[in-house]
């Protein structure tokens, strides 16, 4: 068994996790109530180090496995949040995929207002590598926006703006693609390419330059697409699908 903070192996609150067995917080919670062994003796820390082929991991006596990995691309509709549980009850994206039989989570979040491609699925180290700021993973965003951003707001968009943290802090934001898509009377359409996903960030972004969203939907992962998935409908990536993101990471600074 490793020591805790050995940097190979799994922690042991996220094998739970991938495992099926709870989300990484109620594993926390499973762990410091002694319920979980690791080679026979009681784990006392979530940051324990376990090697799923060779460390026995047992909850309440009964030997965890490793699930397979599983990859869901979902067309999220607005009034759905992007979390596993919700203490107020209101319907989550695992409410849209429960064909799945794996526990899966959200690759990172869309909004309850905001629509479009969202990933699940149990493989952190995927997880992360899609939604670090410093892999450059690209994400692509329809928003329909209050007035006609001019050339000189669309420079600002793309060149990074200043927009508050959670903690009311200001931070500028990475330069992203933005192009306006289609002018409409009173608004307009733009498409925005972040490689970086704070929260609600094209919103912050948009009310920064003075025109604040009306609709927004992301249409692009990376180079995955809604195409022909409609509307609250999943489906699992193809072989090939997942070979193309697992090789598509910008080597980080």
């Amino acid at each position: 068994m490793n020591s805790p903070g050995e940097a190979d192996g799994l922690r042991l609150n996220r094998f739970l996790a991938d495992s099926g067995v709870a989300s990484r917080r109620d594993a926390d919670e499973l762990i410091f109530s002694g319920q979980v062994t690791v080679n026979g003796q009681v784990a006392r820390s979530p940051a324990l180090r376990v090697d799923p082929r060779r460390d026995a991991v047992k909850l309440n006596g009964k030997r965890i496995w490793p699930q397979a990995a599983v990859y869901v691309l979902l067309n999220k509709p607005e009034g759905y949040i992007s979390t596993v549980d919700d203490p107020g009850r209101r319907p989550t994206v695992l409410d849209l995929v429960r064909g799945v039989r794996s526990r899966v989570y959200p690759v990172g979040r869309l909004d309850i207002n905001t629509s479009g491609l969202l990933l699940l699925t149990n493989d952190g180290d995927l997880a992360v590598r899609l939604t670090h700021p410093r892999y450059g993973f690209p994400k692509t965003y329809l928003a329909k926006v209050k007035g006609v951003p001019g050339r000189n707001a669309l420079s600002k968009l793309a060149a990074g703006v200043r927009i508050p943290t959670a903690e009311g802090v200001y931070e500028r934001t990475l330069p992203a693609k933005v192009r306006l898509v289609k002018q409409f009377k009173r608004n307009a359409m733009l498409e925005i390419t972040l490689t970086e996903g704070r929260q609600h960030q094209v919103r912050k972004m948009c009310a920064a330059v003075g025109h604040s969203v009306i609709q927004l939907t992301r249409v692009k992962f990376g180079f995955l697409t809604l195409a022909h998935l409609p509307s609250g409908r999943w489906r699992y990536l193809a072989a090939e699908e997942v070979r193309r993101l697992q090789s598509s990471f910008k080597t980080p600074a």
